[in-house]
């Protein structure tokens, strides 16, 4: 705008020099009086009335409208909902849901802590009772691994290849009686010594697997025993030193999968419903019930009118100096010509712009005055005093 001023004053100029070269060639020349002293009339530039804040509200997230909650033209206050999609139930009821997860596991991870000493108690008491159970098992194999039960178990087996020899020898000598009568007194002897010979046989292989299994248990019970401490051993080891790396990284991967949940919930919740991020009030309103809205599209324009500023652009670089913040401003609309409102400085831009070859800055000014008859967006003149 400023470059604007200057071609129309250039041109001004331009105009006057060329009327007075006329009235030279028709009239004698006269001397020119001095030009009567001027007073400054300051910086002036060009403003726009913005309110305090403002926001354009869209939804973050797709779906159809399934209630507006405002109407063009309400004051609404921060956090108010002022609009929400048909999914904003269901969200409602998963943030819920998910919620209840991150507490669970939040819970599993405090009790898994909570839980260490008593951890660490029991696997002492597994550890004690394991070297208790070693001692045992190797007892009983002593018991076992000796002279005398290696002798015993040998007379056995001896004991058991004569009874065995005993019962083929009367299994033979009925086979040479089988033809007489079955109450024949030889017959009937044989009979018996039969029986006699496989009482004989099953006792002495009874004795034998009983020494040999007695073996073979104080062995395995041995074995046993040993991995058993062992393992007692490596569990007091890892709960002296707290829970379980295994189960803390475990319960700690659960937690953080809840919380990710949780926000990636909370953040579709919030997409889908639209609430005033300050005081203020509704100025547009572009959405209605039951239509589609798409993500980013403008449903509804939110200021606060509490206060009212005016932006201006139009400071070049030997301007800008010569103004200060809290300066005070004599302010004129082009709406309502014939009245001056006052106002100052709030803020100065440090970065600047450049428009049409100047360098120009932003300023912001503080109106003191307000008429309701004042609406956004209108142009005003703006003198700054010196």
């Amino acid at each position: 705008m400023k470059k604007t001023k200057r071609i129309v004053l250039v041109l001004s100029c331009l105009m006057g020099l060329s009327l007075a070269g006329c009235s030279a060639l028709e009239a004698p020349s006269e001397p020119t009086p001095a030009p009567a002293p001027v007073d400054s009339p300051g910086v002036v530039a060009e403003a726009n009335l913005v309110p305090a804040e403002k926001i354009t509200l869209a939804f973050g997230i797709p779906g159809n409208i399934g209630e507006v909650l405002i109407e063009e033209g309400d004051v609404v206050r921060r956090g108010d909902p002022l609009a929400r999609l048909d999914e904003a139930q269901s969200l409602e009821a998963q943030a819920a849901s998910a919620d209840l997860a991150v507490l669970e596991a939040a819970q599993n991870l405090d009790d898994l802590n909570e839980n260490a000493d008593l951890a660490d108690a029991k696997a002492q008491l597994d550890l004690v009772q394991a070297r208790q159970a070693l001692v045992e098992a190797e007892r009983a194999w002593d018991a076992v691994d000796r002279d005398a039960f290696r002798e015993a178990l040998d007379d056995a087996r001896i004991e058991l290849d004569a009874a065995e020899e005993d019962l083929e020898t009367a299994k033979e000598d009925l086979a040479d009686y089988v033809d007489l009568d079955e109450d024949h007194p030889t017959r009937e002897a044989a009979e018996d010594d039969l029986e006699q010979a496989q009482q004989d046989y099953d006792e002495a292989q009874w004795a034998v697997e009983e020494l040999e299994n007695q073996y073979d248990l104080a062995e395995a019970r041995l074995a046993l025993a040993q991995t058993s401490l062992a393992d007692a051993e490596r569990r007091a080891e890892q709960t002296a030193e707290g829970p379980h790396p295994d189960a803390l990284a475990l319960a700690e991967a659960s937690l953080s999968a809840a919380e990710a949940q949780l926000a990636a919930v909370e953040a579709d919740r919030e997409d889908a419903t639209l609430a005033a991020p300050f005081d203020g009030r509704v100025l547009r309103l572009d959405i209605q019930a039951g239509q589609f809205a798409a993500p980013g599209t403008p449903a509804m324009v939110l200021a606060d009118t509490s206060r009212w500023y005016l932006d201006t652009n139009d400071l070049t670089e030997d301007e800008v100096v010569r103004i200060d913040p809290d300066e005070p401003v004599s302010i004129s609309f082009d709406a309502l010509p014939g009245r001056t409102f006052s106002g100052e400085v709030e803020s100065i831009s440090d970065y600047f712009v450049e428009q049409f070859g100047d360098i120009t800055y932003v300023v912001r000014i503080r109106l003191l005055d307000f008429d309701e008859s004042l609406r956004w967006g209108m142009t005003a003149e703006v003198v700054f005093s010196e």
